[in-house]
């Protein structure tokens, strides 16, 4: 498991379609326009609003990330071995976590560094899964900070990176390459716009519950597939998993942003039948 470093909501979605589905539930974005790596559907002042420690926290952080990647990156030409592999890694984690909670308008050039990180690691290390992980989330980053068509001719390659991580190592990051996976199944727009498949989602997702079930987010994501297929029985019992998960994906205080989110959506389903 990676450390855990930025307190903000950790793999969140901005935004959440919810209309169509059983009780007017669903995760389908119409649009072609889909988030790849977030976990959140309220907007983020509902949240900060909600728990207002999140945002005193944010910048702190943020601060600690930005002076820990530029310290990693004067130092990765002394670096070899094994120290120059897990410096690639943190300084590709780093280059996501700051193209998704830093500034705006520092997010794609954030996220292409990552990039280039995570291709370097992948190409020196092609039997690690670190390389194509991290490579598939700083490109998600590019894909959701473009235009919808940016991010659908984006989304083979995105998922063919995670296909390769999850045949090396299905466990990292707490079950990452399926829990990012089943993600991107259930955002993506079905065929023939793109590779959406929500019974490919539903696989992953369970598969990444069975690996590491004390992860919130993996059971949130899992309970979001469910309603899209109109299962609310199903995802009522994942939401209540959430609530009493112990982890989060990303970072500890994101727990609790999981969990206003399963609280949100319990009000939304009602009670299964």
């Amino acid at each position: 498991m990676l450390p855990r470093m930025v307190k903000l909501s950790a793999l969140g979605l901005v935004v959440l379609v919810l209309a169509g589905c059983a009780r007017g539930l669903s995760c389908s974005r119409p649009d072609g326009r889909f988030m790849f790596a977030r976990a959140r559907v309220q907007p983020a002042e509902r949240l900060v609003s909600a728990a207002p420690s999140l945002s005193q926290d944010v910048s702190v952080d943020l601060a600690e990330t930005t002076q820990s990647l530029a310290e990693q990156e004067s130092a990765l030409a002394q670096k070899e071995g094994e120290a120059r592999t897990a410096a690639l890694c943190e300084l590709a984690r780093l280059c996501f976590l700051l193209g998704e909670y830093g500034e705006k308008s520092e997010r794609e050039a954030h996220f292409s560094k990552g990039r280039t990180f995570a291709e370097i690691l992948r190409q020196e290390e092609p039997r690690r899964v670190e390389g194509y992980y991290w490579l598939a989330l700083n490109l998600a980053g590019l894909a959701e900070a473009g235009s919808a068509a940016r991010a659908l001719g984006m989304v083979p390659t995105i998922i063919e990176n995670l296909k390769i991580a999850v045949e090396i190592d299905e466990t990292y990051d707490q079950a990452g390459p399926h829990r990012v996976l089943g993600r991107i199944y259930c955002e993506a727009p079905c065929w023939p716009l793109s590779d959406g498949d929500v019974k490919k989602s539903l696989h992953h997702l369970r598969r990444a519950v069975e690996i590491a079930p004390d992860n919130s987010t993996n059971h949130l994501y899992l309970a979001q597939t469910f309603i899209q297929l109109c299962e609310l029985k199903e995802a009522h019992r994942e939401l209540q998993q959430v609530l009493s998960g112990t982890q989060h994906a990303t970072w500890p205080a994101g727990l609790q942003e999981d969990q206003l989110e399963a609280l949100d959506l319990l009000k939304r389903c009602g009670k299964p039948d």
